[in-house]
This record gives C-alpha cells, sequence and structure tokens, in this order.
C-alpha cells in the first residue's frame, strides 16, 4: 500500500527508529512525520473526568533536538523524516507548511495518551485514510481499558462521526495498544 508514516506522540523515537527499519528492510518508499509538542503531555481534564490519574502534565518530554539525535543514532535517515512540533491542537492543519507534501497515509502510529489530544488527531488524519490504512492506537487500554476515556472514547465518537469508515480491530500492541485497520463502508 501507498502512503507514509504518521507517529503523533513520538518522545524519545524508539517506536519511530522501529517504523522506519520495518519499512527499509520491506522495501516501501514513504515519509515519515513526527508530531510531538516536544514538551511533554498537556494539561487534561482526563483524571476529574475518570476518577484515575493515568498521566501527568509534562509527562514524556523530550526536546526535538534530542529526538533528531535518538533517531539518527538509531540509523534513521533525517531526509526521509518531517518533524512536525507543537500542540496538536494548534499544528494538525492542513495549510501547516509542514504536512504539505503529506501524501495518504499508510500507517498512523497514535501514542496520544489523552482523550484531548486524541480528538485533533483523528480530525486531522481523515482526509489521508484510505482502504488499508493501519492506526494503532498506543494507549487503547489505558484508564484501566475505560471505554469511556482516553484513546477508546475518542476514537468511538469519531467512528461514530464518520459512518463512511469502518474499523476492523486486528490485534493487541502487547498489553496496552490495539492494532486496527480501516476500510470505507460499503455504498460510502
Amino acid at each position: 500500500m501507498q502512503g507514509d508514516y504518521l507517529e503523533f506522540g513520538v518522545w524519545e523515537g524508539r517506536t519511530f527508529s522501529a517504523a522506519y527499519h520495518f519499512a527499509a528492510e520491506r522495501g516501501l518508499s514513504m515519509s515519515f512525520y513526527a508530531f510531538d509538542s516536544f514538551d511533554g503531555l498537556p494539561v487534561t481534564a482526563e483524571a476529574s473526568r475518570t476518577g484515575f490519574a493515568q498521566f501527568e502534565q509534562g509527562e514524556f518530554s523530550c526536546a526535538e533536538k534530542d529526538f533528531l539525535t535518538n533517531i539518527r543514532r538509531n540509523g534513521v535517515d533525517l531526509s526521509k523524516v518531517v518533524t512536525v512540533p507543537g500542540w496538536f491542537s494548534e499544528t494538525l492543519r492542513p495549510e501547516n507548511p509542514q504536512v504539505a507534501k503529506l501524501r495518504n497515509a499508510a500507517v498512523i502510529w497514535i501514542d496520544c495518551d489523552l482523550y484531548e489530544s486524541t480528538v485533533p488527531v483523528l480530525r486531522f488524519i481523515t482526509p489521508y485514510l484510505q482502504p488499508g490504512t493501519v492506526v494503532v492506537f498506543d494507549d487503547w487500554y489505558c484508564y484501566r481499558a475505560d471505554p469511556q476515556a482516553g484513546e477508546q472514547l475518542a476514537f468511538r465518537e469519531w467512528l461514530a462521526a464518520h459512518p463512511e469508515f469502518i474499523a476492523i480491530q486486528h490485534s493487541n500492541i502487547s498489553w496496552h495498544g490495539a492494532m486496527i485497520i480501516i476500510q470505507r463502508s460499503s455504498g460510502k
């Protein structure tokens, strides 16, 4: 499948580097987009909504230059990498020149941790989805797997607002994540 790799919440670059090498081993021609605040997690209302504090403001902070140093040290060709620094609610816009060359998405890794961060990501990726796009939610089972919290809630709301798509849950990623394949609904 043709398309790019998009990762939302890259932290220190381990998953990003692994995705790059996976694609290189298979001869896939794609660009790799790293979306992150590089300041850690934003303020969240998740704890007050769920009664369970899973994450803290500022957690997972890694400066953009440190991220780039890490992935370069891991053998990632930086000429294939586009970083998009900033809060998702501010940077995830099609008019952002950093995403001007973004094609359809082949693989999307969503490591947003929070409901508030996942909502703008899902809104942004919608026009880039194609039949067969793989979406990995790294924190699918956080908040004690509460479907009314975190990435699960944001995705359920997005799916309800987009009946043109169906989600096929493919597999779990360790204890915390889920892989979903996006398809088009029949007749849409």
